[in-house]
């Protein structure tokens, strides 16, 4: 049987707008909601860039993807012929959105679909659906695909370096004892995503050292290695060319950007797997 799949992410994966279009990817966008009420979809009605910019001025947070958005998605697949869709999602750990689109999934009988919890964000996400295209693209059989994912998981890694604690402070994560002793002594946390949490990697006493920290994270058996930003573009590119692989630098999505704002340094890479 000649299997039509349709591969979909969330906003949360940061993949660019040329592989998104290139590779028919669609998109289920978050939500996010200002504190002046305005509500907005991830990368359909405001840029991660201008994210971070609104956070300087506004509480924002991040909400699940709307019912409409996703059924709007399964509609439009179902339109163009496909018959076997794979889902891949931010971490179930970080949202409820692997839920709620796995629940939505069950009305579409006619539809065989697979919702993958990809227990990460960001370019890490992202690489686990470029594997998808990839393998969706060669032929590869639908169940195969889902099995080669789940495993795949565990070969992503992610990395960041956050510039400022003041919005952790203020979402309440931090308290505010902790906030001050980190600014007086210019402490840098590098996190990292374990079993699908944002978790403290480590931390270092000024940017210069987190980012040495953090260039030592990349190991060398690498096949995909990206450096995610939130601050200055030149920043991200001095700090990618330490390596001597090819990296794909991109601006940091909001699924991270609005508990980091400004600042951030990420580093995202895959390896194959046996």
């Amino acid at each position: 049987m000649n299997e039509k799949i349709s591969i979909i992410a969330d906003t949360g994966c940061d993949l660019d707008e040329r592989f998104i279009y290139d590779h028919n990817v669609k998109l289920i966008p978050f939500r996010i909601i200002s504190d002046d009420g305005h509500e907005y979809r991830d990368r359909f009605d405001i840029s991660a860039q201008d994210v971070v910019k609104l956070l300087e001025n506004h509480d924002l947070k991040t909400s699940l993807p709307a019912i409409e958005d996703i059924t709007k998605v399964f509609d439009k697949v179902k339109s163009e012929g496909y018959d076997h869709v794979i889902v891949i999602t931010i971490s179930s750990k970080l949202s409820g959105t692997f839920s709620t689109i796995s629940m939505i999934a069950k009305n579409y009988k006619e539809l065989k679909i697979s919702v993958v919890d990809s227990l990460t964000l960001s370019m890490a996400e992202g690489f686990l659906v470029m594997d998808a295209c990839e393998m969706a693209e060669s032929g590869v059989d639908f169940d195969d695909i889902v099995k080669k994912i789940e495993i795949k998981r565990s070969s992503v890694k992610a990395y960041f370096v956050l510039d400022t604690l003041k919005h952790l402070k203020k979402s309440g994560r931090m308290p505010e004892a902790a906030f001050r002793l980190s600014e007086i002594l210019n402490i840098k946390p590098i996190f990292t995503i374990k079993e699908g949490y944002i978790s403290l990697e480590s931390v270092s006493l000024g940017k210069k050292h987190a980012l040495k920290v953090l260039e030592k994270k990349l190991d060398p058996n690498a096949t995909k290695c990206a450096v995610a930003y939130t601050g200055s573009k030149n920043e991200a590119e001095l700090f990618a060319k330490r390596f001597s692989k090819d990296i794909t630098i991109y601006y940091l999505g909001p699924a991270l950007s609005l508990h980091g704002g400004k600042g951030i340094v990420g580093l995202i890479y895959a390896k194959e797997t046996s």
